[in-house]
């Protein structure tokens, strides 16, 4: 049997733009999905955090989160010989909280069977695998960025991707005074059932109309020629490349009051282009904007629903109680609090 730990991830700035061949700006987070993996009779799928518990004989969809794992398995097996398999989940990863616990269960689950059969597979390759699982198998056509930054992250860094190259490198978290939070607004949907699908294809409209073949292609003022939705959202892809490179920039230099600046920025365009946010979200983040130790705060994941990623100088819990006592009272929703540090990569624990 081995045991394997996958993170989840945080991406400071850079949202709809990874399957848009963009700039993202992601880590690894101190909250993990667990996998113990080993052969077995046939196909066993357990987890804690979920009732259903899926045993097959052949690999097939379920429309369970096993999906996630399944799709792993499936696409490996077109290329290795792996028998019938026990995998049981552990996570302390919130589901639908935007800390893509999707990605961290797939690369679990692929990083577990490459260490099982020592299977000749690299990172990079398996984020491929994983990624292929998603978008064919689950049928979510999320980008490359989580099962990237799940699978490559270094404790201490985030990582400035290229999704259109897959160019990289490292950025220290120079935080200077300042940590992250995650406030999870305790909203939960479905991306696959949700608008994020839909908002992938107007932006292959966008393309289709100006005969471009990527984003990287585009310019402002060729956005005049397209109906006003997808001027907007090609808008919020542009200027969001822009905020990546910006907020790079203000880490680098350890300009934390610019990089809250880019946070707050990249949330008002994702709320008013791209129409990702939601009404519980928006209140959080007006709330924060009250609050002096709170330099910028952001939606952050697929959006409708999920966290809010804050940057603070100080803790937050001296006024977090009357943020949720508020919130509650409006939305009849709790709200909970997470301080996120960074972590490496997957890994082999035993």
């Amino acid at each position: 049997m081995v045991e394997i730990v996958s993170p989840g991830r945080v991406n400071i700035i850079g949202e709809h733009t990874d399957y848009n061949d963009g700039f993202v700006l992601p880590f690894a987070i101190d909250k993990h999905v667990t996998a113990r993996i080993e052969p077995s009779e046939r196909w066993e799928f357990y987890s804690e955090n979920f009732e259903e518990q899926v045993v097959l004989d052949e690999i097939k969809k379920t429309s369970t989160w096993a999906d996630y794992a399944l799709g792993v398995i499936d696409i490996l097996r077109s290329r290795f010989d792996i028998p019938p398999l026990r995998v049981e989940i552990s996570s302390n990863l919130p589901a639908g909280a935007g800390f893509s616990s999707s990605a961290a269960l797939e690369l679990a689950v692929g990083w577990g069977i490459k260490e099982l059969f020592d299977l000749p597979i690299t990172r990079v390759e398996m984020v491929h695998v994983c990624h292929r699982a998603e978008n064919e198998f689950v049928g979510m056509r999320c980008g490359v960025m989580d099962q990237f930054s799940v699978a490559l992250s270094k404790k201490g860094y985030a990582i400035f991707l290229d999704t259109s190259s897959l160019e990289y490198r490292y950025v220290p978290l120079n935080m200077i005074g300042t940590s992250f939070y995650v406030i999870d607004s305790n909203v939960r949907r479905s991306l696959v059932d949700s608008e994020y699908n839909r908002r992938r294809k107007e932006c292959e409209e966008v393309l289709r109309i100006l005969g471009k073949k990527s984003f990287r292609e585009i310019k402002l003022e060729e956005l005049s020629k397209l109906p006003e939705i997808l001027q907007k959202r090609a808008r919020h892809v542009l200027e969001e490349n822009q905020r990546v490179t910006d907020a790079v920039d203000a880490l680098e230099k350890g300009n934390m009051k610019r990089l809250g600046e880019l946070l707050y920025s990249s949330h008002e365009s994702l709320r008013d282009m791209y129409e990702v946010s939601c009404s519980q979200i928006d209140y959080i983040v007006e709330w924060l904007k009250r609050v002096p130790s709170v330099l910028g705060a952001r939606i952050f994941g697929g959006g409708f629903g999920g966290g809010v990623l804050v940057l603070s100088t100080d803790p937050l819990d001296e006024f977090f109680p009357q943020l949720a006592k508020e919130y509650e009272s409006r939305f009849g929703l709790p709200l909970s609090l997470m301080k996120i540090s960074s972590d490496d990569g997957v890994r082999r624990l035993a």
